[in-house]
């Protein structure tokens, strides 16, 4: 693998074959996790609940929901 600058970020191709195996799909979304010996490991992003507290929710013009 190897690193590549594209419009001001860093992109990764990861191998297909790993992809594949990891039922990964085009579009998954993932995170780099590094542990205390500094190892990296890629994991998928869950979703955040789709409903968010009535307190985190405002309205256009500041007001609360």
């Amino acid at each position: 693998m190897k690193i590549v600058a594209f419009k001001g970020q860093y992109r990764i191709t990861l191998p297909k074959d790993l992809v594949k195996d990891k039922g990964r799909d085009p579009g998954t979304e993932l995170r780099f996790v590094e542990d205390e010996q500094g190892r990296i490991y890629l994991k998928p992003i869950t979703a955040a609940p789709s409903t968010p507290s009535s307190a985190s929710v405002r309205r256009k013009g500041g007001g609360r929901a």
